[in-house]
Protein backbone atom coordinates (compact mmCIF):
# COMPACT_ATOMS: atom_id res chain seq x y z
CA UNK A 1 0.00 0.00 0.00
CA UNK A 2 1.84 3.28 -0.51
CA UNK A 3 2.14 6.14 1.38
CA UNK A 4 -0.96 7.92 3.05
CA UNK A 5 -0.88 11.13 1.02
CA UNK A 6 -1.57 13.75 4.13
CA UNK A 7 1.56 11.62 5.46
CA UNK A 8 3.61 12.80 2.15
CA UNK A 9 1.97 16.56 2.39
CA UNK A 10 3.21 17.08 5.70
CA UNK A 11 6.20 15.65 5.03
CA UNK A 12 7.14 17.92 2.27
CA UNK A 13 5.50 21.08 4.65
CA UNK A 14 3.03 21.76 2.02
CA UNK A 15 1.61 24.99 2.60
CA UNK A 16 -2.57 25.20 3.55
CA UNK A 17 -3.15 28.97 2.65
CA UNK A 18 -5.67 29.21 0.27
CA UNK A 19 -6.61 26.13 -0.24
CA UNK A 20 -10.49 26.34 1.38
CA UNK A 21 -12.95 25.30 -1.15
CA UNK A 22 -14.87 28.11 -2.52
CA UNK A 23 -18.32 27.67 -1.33
CA UNK A 24 -20.85 30.72 -0.43
CA UNK A 25 -24.24 28.45 0.79
CA UNK A 26 -24.29 25.02 2.24
CA UNK A 27 -26.61 22.23 2.36
CA UNK A 28 -26.76 19.63 4.72
CA UNK A 29 -28.68 16.08 5.00
CA UNK A 30 -28.10 14.06 7.92
CA UNK A 31 -27.66 10.23 6.09
CA UNK A 32 -26.17 7.60 8.99
CA UNK A 33 -24.37 4.50 8.01
CA UNK A 34 -21.93 3.86 5.08
CA UNK A 35 -21.20 6.28 2.07
CA UNK A 36 -20.41 5.49 -1.08
CA UNK A 37 -17.89 7.41 -3.19
CA UNK A 38 -19.83 10.21 -4.06
CA UNK A 39 -21.66 12.75 -2.35
CA UNK A 40 -25.07 11.80 -3.12
CA UNK A 41 -25.89 8.12 -2.10
CA UNK A 42 -27.30 5.55 -3.76
CA UNK A 43 -28.44 3.66 -1.37
CA UNK A 44 -31.29 4.08 1.60
CA UNK A 45 -32.21 6.95 -0.12
CA UNK A 46 -34.69 7.15 -3.23
CA UNK A 47 -32.99 7.79 -6.71
CA UNK A 48 -36.25 10.23 -6.70
CA UNK A 49 -35.07 11.67 -3.38
CA UNK A 50 -30.99 12.21 -4.15
CA UNK A 51 -31.98 14.09 -7.30
CA UNK A 52 -34.35 15.95 -6.17
CA UNK A 53 -31.81 17.00 -3.43
CA UNK A 54 -28.75 17.53 -6.19
CA UNK A 55 -31.38 19.66 -8.00
CA UNK A 56 -32.28 21.84 -5.06
CA UNK A 57 -28.72 22.57 -3.95
CA UNK A 58 -27.70 23.47 -7.14
CA UNK A 59 -30.78 26.00 -8.01
CA UNK A 60 -29.98 27.72 -4.43
CA UNK A 61 -25.98 27.51 -5.37
CA UNK A 62 -25.43 26.06 -2.17
CA UNK A 63 -23.07 22.82 -2.03
CA UNK A 64 -24.38 19.56 -0.79
CA UNK A 65 -23.12 17.37 2.12
CA UNK A 66 -24.41 14.62 3.77
CA UNK A 67 -23.78 14.51 7.51
CA UNK A 68 -24.01 11.63 10.24
CA UNK A 69 -23.00 11.43 14.04
CA UNK A 70 -20.26 9.74 15.68
CA UNK A 71 -20.62 6.10 16.22
CA UNK A 72 -22.21 5.78 19.53
CA UNK A 73 -23.84 8.75 19.50
CA UNK A 74 -27.62 8.68 20.02
CA UNK A 75 -29.64 9.74 16.99
CA UNK A 76 -33.13 10.35 16.43
CA UNK A 77 -35.49 9.03 13.66
CA UNK A 78 -35.72 10.72 10.65
CA UNK A 79 -33.07 13.61 9.38
CA UNK A 80 -31.66 16.85 10.87
CA UNK A 81 -31.19 18.93 7.70
CA UNK A 82 -29.51 22.85 7.87
CA UNK A 83 -28.83 25.24 5.49
CA UNK A 84 -26.34 28.00 5.65
CA UNK A 85 -24.93 31.22 4.22
CA UNK A 86 -21.26 31.60 5.17
CA UNK A 87 -21.40 34.90 2.86
CA UNK A 88 -19.22 37.84 5.49
CA UNK A 89 -22.09 39.80 7.27
CA UNK A 90 -24.45 37.62 6.29
CA UNK A 91 -23.47 34.24 8.04
CA UNK A 92 -27.05 32.33 9.19
CA UNK A 93 -27.31 28.48 10.27
CA UNK A 94 -31.14 27.25 9.93
CA UNK A 95 -32.12 23.73 10.98
CA UNK A 96 -35.20 21.57 10.27
CA UNK A 97 -36.36 18.02 11.13
CA UNK A 98 -37.24 15.95 8.64
CA UNK A 99 -39.59 12.98 9.26
CA UNK A 100 -40.24 11.55 6.09
CA UNK A 101 -38.12 11.37 2.90
CA UNK A 102 -40.71 12.93 0.91
CA UNK A 103 -40.29 15.82 2.69
CA UNK A 104 -36.64 16.28 1.15
CA UNK A 105 -37.85 16.24 -2.58
CA UNK A 106 -39.85 19.22 -2.20
CA UNK A 107 -37.71 21.43 0.05
CA UNK A 108 -37.29 24.63 -0.06
CA UNK A 109 -34.06 26.23 1.11
CA UNK A 110 -34.05 29.34 3.37
CA UNK A 111 -31.69 31.50 2.05
CA UNK A 112 -32.95 35.25 1.29
CA UNK A 113 -36.62 34.22 3.51
CA UNK A 114 -37.65 36.23 6.16
CA UNK A 115 -39.27 33.91 9.16
CA UNK A 116 -38.76 30.68 7.13
CA UNK A 117 -41.52 28.52 7.46
CA UNK A 118 -40.63 25.03 8.89
CA UNK A 119 -36.96 26.38 9.43
CA UNK A 120 -35.04 27.06 12.74
CA UNK A 121 -32.47 29.93 13.11
CA UNK A 122 -29.54 28.86 15.22
CA UNK A 123 -26.78 30.59 17.00
CA UNK A 124 -24.42 28.10 17.71
CA UNK A 125 -21.75 26.80 15.04
CA UNK A 126 -21.64 23.46 13.57
CA UNK A 127 -18.46 21.49 13.42
CA UNK A 128 -17.83 19.23 10.41
CA UNK A 129 -15.46 16.80 10.36
CA UNK A 130 -14.61 15.11 6.92
CA UNK A 131 -14.71 11.25 7.58
CA UNK A 132 -15.65 9.92 4.09
CA UNK A 133 -13.19 7.20 3.57
CA UNK A 134 -14.45 5.82 0.61
CA UNK A 135 -13.33 9.16 -1.14
CA UNK A 136 -9.97 9.04 0.62
CA UNK A 137 -8.68 6.73 3.62
CA UNK A 138 -6.60 10.07 5.23
CA UNK A 139 -10.16 11.34 5.85
CA UNK A 140 -11.66 8.15 7.85
CA UNK A 141 -8.18 7.07 9.47
CA UNK A 142 -7.46 10.87 10.46
CA UNK A 143 -10.96 12.46 11.08
CA UNK A 144 -12.37 9.52 13.20
CA UNK A 145 -10.65 10.42 15.90
CA UNK A 146 -11.03 14.04 15.94
CA UNK A 147 -15.02 13.82 15.49
CA UNK A 148 -15.19 11.24 18.32
CA UNK A 149 -13.26 13.96 20.82
CA UNK A 150 -15.40 16.80 19.56
CA UNK A 151 -18.54 15.00 19.64
CA UNK A 152 -17.69 14.18 23.15
CA UNK A 153 -17.62 17.57 24.27
CA UNK A 154 -20.15 18.88 21.32
CA UNK A 155 -22.35 16.26 21.31
CA UNK A 156 -25.49 18.63 19.30
CA UNK A 157 -22.93 20.32 17.21
CA UNK A 158 -20.54 18.33 15.92
CA UNK A 159 -21.24 15.69 12.37
CA UNK A 160 -19.20 13.99 10.46
CA UNK A 161 -19.55 14.82 6.60
CA UNK A 162 -19.08 13.88 2.93
CA UNK A 163 -15.42 15.13 1.19
CA UNK A 164 -15.50 18.82 1.28
CA UNK A 165 -11.58 18.94 -0.36
CA UNK A 166 -8.29 18.33 0.56
CA UNK A 167 -7.87 15.00 1.25
CA UNK A 168 -4.15 15.46 1.76
CA UNK A 169 -4.65 18.01 4.64
CA UNK A 170 -6.78 15.79 7.20
CA UNK A 171 -7.99 16.18 9.23
CA UNK A 172 -9.93 18.61 7.84
CA UNK A 173 -12.61 20.44 9.77
CA UNK A 174 -15.06 23.03 9.03
CA UNK A 175 -16.38 25.45 11.06
CA UNK A 176 -20.01 26.91 10.02
CA UNK A 177 -21.32 29.32 9.49
CA UNK A 178 -18.38 31.09 8.96
CA UNK A 179 -16.90 28.51 6.11
CA UNK A 180 -13.81 28.27 7.76
CA UNK A 181 -11.66 25.33 6.67
CA UNK A 182 -8.89 24.13 9.09
CA UNK A 183 -6.36 21.07 8.23
CA UNK A 184 -4.29 18.87 10.30
CA UNK A 185 -6.40 18.84 13.21
CA UNK A 186 -5.10 16.40 16.01
CA UNK A 187 -7.81 14.99 17.93
CA UNK A 188 -5.87 15.75 21.60
CA UNK A 189 -5.90 19.46 20.37
CA UNK A 190 -9.56 20.13 18.56
CA UNK A 191 -11.29 20.82 21.77
CA UNK A 192 -9.10 23.49 22.33
CA UNK A 193 -9.20 24.85 19.07
CA UNK A 194 -12.84 25.17 19.49
CA UNK A 195 -12.88 26.67 22.83
CA UNK A 196 -9.73 29.34 21.15
CA UNK A 197 -12.46 29.75 18.45
CA UNK A 198 -15.12 30.72 20.23
CA UNK A 199 -13.30 33.00 22.20
CA UNK A 200 -12.17 34.56 18.70
CA UNK A 201 -8.76 33.36 18.33
CA UNK A 202 -7.63 31.38 15.08
CA UNK A 203 -5.21 28.62 15.58
CA UNK A 204 -1.93 29.08 14.00
CA UNK A 205 -0.63 27.02 11.26
CA UNK A 206 -4.26 25.09 11.03
CA UNK A 207 -6.23 27.71 9.08
CA UNK A 208 -7.12 26.98 5.27
CA UNK A 209 -9.32 29.83 4.91
CA UNK A 210 -12.74 31.08 4.55
CA UNK A 211 -14.71 29.48 1.91
CA UNK A 212 -16.55 32.81 0.81
CA UNK A 213 -13.16 34.84 0.53
CA UNK A 214 -11.79 34.62 -2.53
CA UNK A 215 -8.56 32.57 -3.00
CA UNK A 216 -5.99 35.48 -3.52
CA UNK A 217 -7.64 37.08 -0.03
CA UNK A 218 -7.31 33.58 1.62
CA UNK A 219 -3.21 33.87 0.98
CA UNK A 220 -3.18 37.34 1.89
CA UNK A 221 -4.46 36.83 5.20
CA UNK A 222 -2.24 33.90 5.82
CA UNK A 223 0.90 35.85 4.46
CA UNK A 224 -0.54 38.97 6.77
CA UNK A 225 -0.99 36.91 9.67
CA UNK A 226 1.84 34.84 9.99
CA UNK A 227 4.14 38.24 9.82
CA UNK A 228 2.26 40.38 12.34
CA UNK A 229 1.32 37.72 14.40
CA UNK A 230 -2.39 38.54 14.39
CA UNK A 231 -4.63 35.68 14.84
CA UNK A 232 -7.74 37.04 16.15
CA UNK A 233 -10.82 36.13 14.07
CA UNK A 234 -11.78 40.07 13.72
CA UNK A 235 -8.75 40.83 12.01
CA UNK A 236 -7.17 41.39 9.49
CA UNK A 237 -10.61 41.54 7.25
CA UNK A 238 -10.43 42.36 3.71
CA UNK A 239 -11.66 45.51 2.37
CA UNK A 240 -10.32 45.50 -1.56
CA UNK A 241 -8.69 43.15 -3.83
CA UNK A 242 -7.42 43.77 -7.27
CA UNK A 243 -5.70 42.59 -10.37
CA UNK A 244 -2.35 44.13 -10.69
CA UNK A 245 -1.20 41.43 -13.55
CA UNK A 246 -1.35 38.10 -14.58
CA UNK A 247 -1.76 35.58 -11.63
CA UNK A 248 -1.15 38.41 -9.48
CA UNK A 249 -3.45 40.83 -7.04
CA UNK A 250 -3.04 43.54 -4.24
CA UNK A 251 -5.04 42.97 -1.11
CA UNK A 252 -5.81 45.50 1.37
CA UNK A 253 -6.49 44.70 4.69
CA UNK A 254 -8.13 46.38 7.69
CA UNK A 255 -5.83 46.78 10.99
CA UNK A 256 -7.86 46.99 14.08
CA UNK A 257 -7.52 50.96 15.38
CA UNK A 258 -4.67 51.63 13.51
CA UNK A 259 -3.12 51.34 9.66
CA UNK A 260 -3.93 48.70 7.65
CA UNK A 261 -1.67 46.35 5.46
CA UNK A 262 -1.66 45.72 1.84
CA UNK A 263 -0.30 42.60 0.28
CA UNK A 264 0.67 41.31 -2.83
CA UNK A 265 0.73 37.75 -4.08
CA UNK A 266 1.31 35.98 -7.44
CA UNK A 267 -0.48 32.80 -7.90
CA UNK A 268 2.25 29.90 -9.03
CA UNK A 269 0.30 27.02 -10.92
CA UNK A 270 3.12 24.43 -10.28
CA UNK A 271 4.97 26.02 -7.38
CA UNK A 272 4.35 23.47 -4.74
CA UNK A 273 5.97 20.98 -7.13
CA UNK A 274 4.17 16.97 -7.95
CA UNK A 275 2.63 14.93 -5.35
CA UNK A 276 -0.76 12.61 -5.64
CA UNK A 277 -3.49 14.88 -4.15
CA UNK A 278 -5.43 11.79 -2.98
CA UNK A 279 -4.22 8.19 -1.68
CA UNK A 280 -5.98 6.37 -4.71
CA UNK A 281 -4.41 8.75 -7.48
CA UNK A 282 -2.59 6.89 -9.78
CA UNK A 283 0.01 10.08 -10.57
CA UNK A 284 1.35 12.94 -9.21
CA UNK A 285 -0.07 16.42 -10.31
CA UNK A 286 1.80 19.79 -10.09
CA UNK A 287 0.22 21.62 -7.03
CA UNK A 288 -0.64 25.45 -7.14
CA UNK A 289 0.19 27.85 -4.77
CA UNK A 290 -0.24 31.32 -4.20
CA UNK A 291 3.51 33.30 -3.36
CA UNK A 292 3.61 36.27 -1.64
CA UNK A 293 5.18 39.33 -3.01
CA UNK A 294 5.34 41.84 -1.00
CA UNK A 295 3.96 42.72 2.16
CA UNK A 296 3.71 46.73 3.26
CA UNK A 297 1.87 48.18 6.71
CA UNK A 298 -0.18 51.48 5.09
CA UNK A 299 -0.11 54.88 6.58
CA UNK A 300 -2.95 55.88 9.00
CA UNK A 301 -5.62 58.04 7.56
CA UNK A 302 -4.83 61.23 9.46
CA UNK A 303 -8.44 62.30 8.79
CA UNK A 304 -10.29 65.34 7.12
CA UNK A 305 -8.24 68.36 7.54
CA UNK A 306 -9.45 70.90 10.08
Amino acid sequence: MSALCSATSLERAEPMAATASRVARWLLVEHPGAWGPEPVPSRRMTVTVARALARTANEASARLLLIRRSAGQPRTDGREVYAVDSRPGGEQLWRRHVTDDAELADLRPPYGVQDPTGWEPLSSPLYLVCTHGRHDRCCALLGRPVAKALSQRFPEQTWECTHIGGDRFAANVLVLPEGLYLGRIEAAESVRVMDELAAGLLPAGRVRGRSSRPLPTQAAQQFAREATGRWRVADLLPLRQEGTGPDTWSVQLAGPGGPGIEVVVRYDRSGGGEQRLTCDALEAKPIPMFCQVSLRELPADPGPSP
